[in-house]
């Protein structure tokens, strides 16, 4: 039998866990950045209907399952599958990029496994936002969490969360840069104790 993939956050935050304001990132960190890229690609990756939005377009080499109760909100030129219909729409922009939309975070999850399991990965990605990192922190195994050392103004939060129900996996720092304003970073990858995996 094989493991089922494990179900991880992959998220950017500041000290006070402000992770955006008004449905966007208030930093361009490139470093960050591309350690979203190299995490996620090729995996399936979940996200709100907002957090879809503000990208403006599937992120290309993953499955992007987008969490949308209303379909009309998606804009007019997002290739969509039929609303709930579970079917994939090839981007023809990437190769291994694909859009599904459907109603429930449950859903997302089922939707992700299976392409995880098909596909012989291991991993699972929820990308954000705000309320989505809230209603699966309790369930997620891995958390990946780029903390930047300063605090910033937003209005969309990281949920708060025990260090204590954390192993501190791997861990990597990256200093200020004064010149382009860019606060230390610290790169952390974190195993829930007990995940039972």
């Amino acid at each position: 039998m094989t493991t089922p993939p494990k179900l991880s956050s992959i998220v950017a935050m500041a000290q006070n866990r402000i992770i955006g304001r008004n449905n966007a990132l208030i930093w361009h960190i490139p470093e960050d950045l591309k350690h979203f890229k190299r995490t996620t690609m090729g995996k399936p990756i979940i996200m709100g209907r907002k957090s879809y939005e503000a990208l403006g377009k599937p992120l290309p080499g993953r499955a992007n399952i987008v969490i949308s109760r209303k379909k009309a909100a998606l804009p007019d030129d997002t290739p969509t599958a039929t609303f709930d219909d579970m079917e994939s729409v090839e981007s023809p922009a990437a190769s291994g990029t694909a859009l599904y939309v459907v109603t429930s975070i449950e859903a997302a999850i089922d939707k992700a496994k299976d392409i995880a399991s098909a596909q012989g990965l291991d991993e699972i990605f929820i990308t954000g936002g705000g309320e989505i990192y809230k209603q699966t922190l309790p369930i997620t195994q891995r958390l990946y969490l780029t903390l930047l050392h300063r605090d910033y103004d937003g209005d969309t939060f990281f949920p708060a969360f025990d260090w204590e129900e954390w192993t501190v996996a791997e861990e990597r720092s990256s200093p200020a840069d004064e010149e382009k304003d860019r606060p230390a970073l610290t790169f952390y990858t974190l195993e829930r104790k007990n995940s039972g995996a």
